[in-house]
């Protein structure tokens, strides 16, 4: 159980294959994408047992992936596949190691000797393979024509908490292209029953140059531009929903489990700082500075109290 526990925390590197993404495919967080032609028809419809995520391109389609949090039935599902395939490793060594010996007493074994599985030695695929959310470029919400293009996303998830993972392209084969935010990115709750809005955030127009100069090591074909604000809203065809804007917070580092190029989102004010390699969550920063400054104060308080009269003598 030790083992499962280090599995769950994510301290152990494990690189994706192809193979091992196709072999577990089928136990994916869920997720759906919506399009606003079955929204009207009514083919789909909003789910209020179901948490949507909005998200805006401006000029081209875009992609990316999310890391669902798991929850606890989903830990409890993650040990019980680590359990079942662990008891099936055991229960083929045996065998293995008979065949094994076989071939070497024939003179024809190559292969290394069958290590006997145990429970600090045995892994499966890390359990945020299963925690993969990802959109587009295919599957849009809908798209506006005019001075500037607009594609957008919906997405149908199960409520909880979402780690933005990078640009990053899924493909259905469980392969992943693109680059990973390992090294500092946000996350957000999505909750039951209403739209959260991530507006036109991942696309970077809030960001200008300096600020991009710090999630990338190749500034060579940086845009020179001014910070553009991020349009949170939703369309007209959405507002009639219960919605509201990503409340987002710091993600710390996350392993490179797909081994994709690795990156970091760019600073995010007020939400997340630097310090070197050092992902700085500023929102739980400055709650701890409050929490202890309104201790300090009662403290204080306590301490200029007068002492209590004692009572007169009878």
């Amino acid at each position: 159980m030790k083992r499962i526990v280090t599995l769950i925390a994510g301290a152990i590197a494990l690189a994706a294959t192809p193979a091992a993404a196709e072999k577990i495919k089928p136990d994916i967080a869920e997720y759906k994408a919506v399009e606003a032609k079955n929204l009207a028809s009514g083919k789909q419809k909003i789910d209020p047992a179901k948490a949507y995520i909005y998200i805006k391109s401006r000029r081209n389609r875009s992609n990316g992936l999310f890391l669902k949090t798991p929850n606890a039935e989903e830990i409890a599902n993650y040990e019980a596949k680590w359990r079942e395939e662990f008891e099936d490793e055991v229960r083929k060594y045996p065998g293995r190691l008979k065949n094994w010996e076989i071939q070497q007493q024939s003179g024809r074994g190559r292969g290394e000797k069958p290590v006997e599985p145990t429970e600090e030695s045995f892994a499966i695929a890390p359990i945020d393979m299963r925690m993969m959310v990802p959109f587009g470029p295919q599957f849009i919400f809908d798209k506006t024509e005019g001075e500037e293009k607009t594609f957008s996303y919906l997405i149908e998830v199960e409520p909880g908490e979402y780690t933005y993972y990078g640009p990053m392209l899924y493909m259905p084969n469980g392969q992943v292209f693109g680059v990973c935010y390992c090294m500092g990115s946000v996350k957000f709750e999505a909750k039951a029953g209403q739209i959260t809005s991530l507006g036109d955030f991942l696309g970077l127009g809030w960001a200008d140059r300096a600020a991009l100069e710090q999630s990338t090591f190749e500034r060579t074909l940086l845009p020179d531009r001014p910070a553009v604000p991020t349009d949170w809203s939703v369309p007209e065809s959405l507002a009639q929903y219960p919605n509201a804007k990503a409340e987002l917070r710091a993600a710390g580092k996350r392993n490179n489990f797909i081994r994709a190029l690795v990156g970091r989102i760019p600073p995010v004010p007020g939400v997340l700082a630097y310090e070197r390699d050092v992902p700085v969550d500023l929102i739980g920063l400055a709650e701890a500075k409050a929490k202890a400054a309104a201790e300090a104060e009662a403290a204080v308080t306590v301490g200029d109290e007068p002492p209590a009269t004692p009572d007169p003598a009878p």
